[in-house]
């Protein structure tokens, strides 16, 4: 086997910079051996942990066209391989840095970074071979196959696999042209009156920034409110939860997209229309917003706290699902409820007056059992009202005794 490439070298390694095609990955590349790894076992346990992201790979290179994967790193030992360089002389430039390798076959080749990418090469090509054409950059080292050759593979490995620091949530947002979700929400960010301006603000977590008084939420909790919208839309479609997961690698049709954004508009179109303390805040400036402290260290409104807006999206579509009454309907059934942190039934369950923040131990669902409570009770299952009890129970410190004091003091709070 002969092919181009270029060579260079970085700290200690000399590395050469090539390309193979799908075929050749089959063909010439084997798994994590014991070579790295000292012994069977380990091998093993190198390859179950690589499983699980192989089938998206192998969908990946089956069904997007547009595919392209960055370099695999591969180590190779043995066998007789040779550099052959070659001169470049071009005026004022001049290299020996290109050539190209001749391997004789005996080399054992395997991957030191890429171990998924291969797998699924392989999976993806016995599926369909005629993808065995397709060309995978790849970067190649040499492997020494004693005790220190392992050690500083080994090193090598765990650096690029353990080390390597995660796209952003935001970028993917920003930048991810097959997440059905992720387009959906950059078109509402630049586009939809609720989360223009400074109604929106980019951070890097969920939670929104102590100072910042007037923005509504954040770009992480508008994915995340829309994806509880599409997940529930596609659900309705007789999408099973492994393929709404997956749904979102593969860029849908047009009708698709307009089809989920049809009904992630008509909620927050909704939600927008049907909740007085929205409309008053669409009709603010940042300065005016900032005065009516819709959220800040006296607690605000419920809706302008991250955990508490997707909470509220999940029992929304709930009680819309479950009484079978449209979204306008059922947000202006929710528009009822209590919503101010600072008071009753907020006020030391979910905003902790004394410490003027919300409580850290709150689970998700206790919160949206909450919400589903004060709106209608008949809509909890027995064991969730059991637990949103049992939590308030252990907040004040009070045994069971108390459980239908508790219950009566909810209900006094509730519409219904």
């Amino acid at each position: 086997m002969k092919f181009a490439a270029i060579k260079g070298k970085m700290g200690i390694w000399d590395y050469y910079v090539s390309v193979l095609t799908f075929g050749d990955v089959a063909n010439y590349v084997s798994p994590i051996t014991e070579e790295i790894s000292n012994s069977e076992s380990y091998s093993n346990l190198l390859q179950r942990s690589i499983t699980s992201n192989v089938e998206d790979i192998k969908e990946y290179l089956l069904k997007q066209n547009e595919r392209f994967f960055n370099a695999i790193v591969l180590a190779v030992y043995n066998g007789d391989p040779k550099w052959n360089e070659l001169e470049i002389d071009l005026e004022l430039f001049h290299s020996y840095s290109v050539g190209f390798l001749e391997f004789t076959g005996e080399e054992i080749i395997f991957p030191v970074d890429g171990q998924h990418r291969v797998a699924g090469i392989k999976d993806a090509i016995a599926e369909n071979p005629v993808l065995e054409s397709q060309e995978v950059p790849i970067i190649l080292i040499g492997h020494q196959n004693t005790s220190r050759g392992k050690q500083r593979t080994r090193r090598l490995f765990s650096t690029l696999n353990r080390r390597a620091k995660k796209v952003d949530d935001n970028q993917i947002i920003a930048l991810d042209e097959d997440d059905v979700v992720a387009i959906i929400t950059r078109d509402m960010a630049e586009n939809y009156p609720l989360f223009s301006g400074f109604r929106l603000i980019d951070t890097n977590t969920k939670s929104m920034p102590i100072r910042n008084t007037t923005a509504f939420t954040n770009l992480l909790t508008l994915y995340e409110v829309n994806k509880i919208l599409y997940s529930y839309k596609a659900k309705c479609q007789g999408m099973t939860q492994k393929q709404i997961e997956k749904y979102l690698y593969y860029r849908p049709d047009e009708n698709d997209i307009n089809m989920y954004s049809s009904f992630i508009l008509e909620y927050w179109d909704s939600f927008s229309e049907g909740l007085p303390i929205i409309k008053e805040y669409l009709t603010l400036n940042e300065d005016e917003a900032e005065k009516k402290s819709y959220r800040g260290n006296e607690g605000g409104n419920i809706l302008f706290r991250s955990m508490t807006l997707s909470q509220f999206t999940e029992a929304v579509i709930r009680c819309s699902h479950d009484k079978d009454i449209s979204l306008q309907d059922t947000i202006r059934l929710f528009s009822k409820i209590p919503m101010t942190l600072q008071e009753k039934p907020w006020k030391n369950f979910f905003w902790l007056e004394e410490r003027k923040n919300i409580s850290g131990r709150i689970g998700k669902d206790i919160l949206q059992s909450m919400i589903l409570f004060l709106v209608d009770r008949t809509l909890l299952k027995e064991a969730e009202e059991r637990k949103l009890v049992n939590y308030i129970l252990s907040q004040r410190d009070l045994d069971v005794s108390s459980y239908q004091s508790i219950l009566d003091e909810l209900n006094s709070y509730a519409l219904t």
